[in-house]
């Protein structure tokens, strides 16, 4: 009896282990198949699919990824299985729940993505050249409300409206090899495209956006892309930009700014930003560089823009004195220093970069001492005490 209840306990203790076995046994995975095409879809189908292409008849199209897309109007290439030939239609459809999307066009006159695509959460819609022959391009994002990252790159375009990208962190408008400036962020979430021409005359963000990190090369003029409302912004690199006004009123996490080769002199008149630790401008002339609190060791060591108006409040001594030296020459015609533990042996190196421009040095009144009144007035310029 003892033996067969043990038999019994045995019996039921494997059961019980194989069915838990059971339970925690992974789902199989469903494979994604490589992409297919339907290049006899009909017009009306093709206009319903998640992404619409308008382009002229026999164009090339790039798509990408290869796997889980169905691709409507269009032949595949039999050697490269990302490129698409539209048919006499001039539409190309996309429908597929990818992560990532890729569409490279110099054609496309409009690339539309209206309808709702939850999966889809990085888009890069690139010219396959330096830039589009298209003469102007529009682009409805209207249905890819779920994109946390996007690069716009090669076209000419009158609006760009993210209005409903309330959840977009990462935005490249324009391409520049960001690569090799070390935007790691960028480079890892969307790539880093080689220099594309791009002209966008506006964008338009969300009111409350999250984005996090932006990268461009296309000239906005003032008030085309409110560069004021991006609270939550950490880096920003951008070549040659056209708004004269760098300012980030909202960008109290700002951490680098980066700008090269502007098409106009910029005024950065950054305010108050903590957590700034890298300024770095080249290849430019500011008319004003205006910082406080920023107090990274590194903050100006890659600056070479001289500005006019210089007002640095709370910053390491060291890097306000070796910007100012090295970029004052004859251009800087007022500097203020503020909160700043400096010495008299460094207001003296400061003095020796300055050019006759007949400016003002403004600072605490016990730096103002015979050695630095008498280099200041060998230099043309005026002492004044804060």
């Amino acid at each position: 009896m003892k033996k067969s209840l043990a038999l019994l306990a045995l019996a039921s203790l494997f059961i019980g282990t194989t069915s838990c076995r059971k339970k925690d046994e992974p789902k199989p995975v469903v494979p994604v198949l490589p992409n297919t095409i339907d290049a006899s879809a009909d017009a009306a189908t093709i206009k319903n699919a998640q992404a619409v292409l308008t382009v002229p008849a026999n164009s090339i199209v790039y798509i990408s990824p290869k796997k889980g897309l169905n691709i409507l109007g269009a032949t595949m290439d039999k050697s490269d299985s990302t490129k698409f030939t539209v048919g006499p239609s001039g539409l190309l459809g996309i429908n597929g729940n990818v992560e990532m999307l890729t569409i490279q066009s110099d054609d496309a006159t409009e690339i539309s993505l209206s309808k709702p695509s939850s999966q889809l959460k990085r888009l890069r819609i690139l010219s396959k050249s330096s830039n589009a022959s298209a003469a102007k391009t529009t682009i409805d994002l209207s249905g890819a409300t779920e994109l946390e990252g996007l690069l716009v790159a090669g076209y000419t375009m009158d609006l760009l409206d993210l209005t409903k990208q309330t959840k977009l962190r990462y935005l490249a408008l324009g391409g520049f090899n960001w690569k090799a400036k070390d935007f790691v962020e960028m480079t890892k979430f969307l790539g880093s495209p080689a220099q594309m021409d791009t002209r966008i005359e506006e964008v338009k963000l969300p009111a409350n956006n999250v984005i996090e990190y932006i990268a461009g090369r296309t000239p906005f003029q003032s008030g085309k892309f409110d560069i004021d409302n991006l609270p939550k912004l950490k880096k920003f690199f951008w070549q040659t930009p056209a708004f004269p006004n760098l300012t980030f009123a909202k960008s109290q996490d700002l951490e680098v700014l980066f700008a090269t080769a502007p098409w106009v002199k910029l005024n950065a008149d950054l305010g108050n930003k903590p957590k700034l630790r890298d300024i770095s401008f080249q290849n430019a002339s500011l008319s004003k560089l205006a910082v406080s609190n920023a107090t990274a060791a590194n903050l100006l060591k890659d600056s070479s823009a001289p500005a006019e108006v210089v007002e640095l409040d709370n910053i390491d001594p060291a890097q306000a004195v070796s910007y100012i030296k090295r970029t004052a020459g004859t251009t800087t015609k007022s500097i203020t220093l503020k909160n700043m533990n400096l010495t008299e042996d460094q207001i003296l190196d400061l003095i020796s970069g300055l050019g006759a421009t007949n400016g003002t040095l403004k600072v605490k009144a016990d730096l103002l001492t015979t050695a630095v009144n008498a280099a200041l007035t060998a230099k043309h310029w005026t002492g004044a005490a804060l």
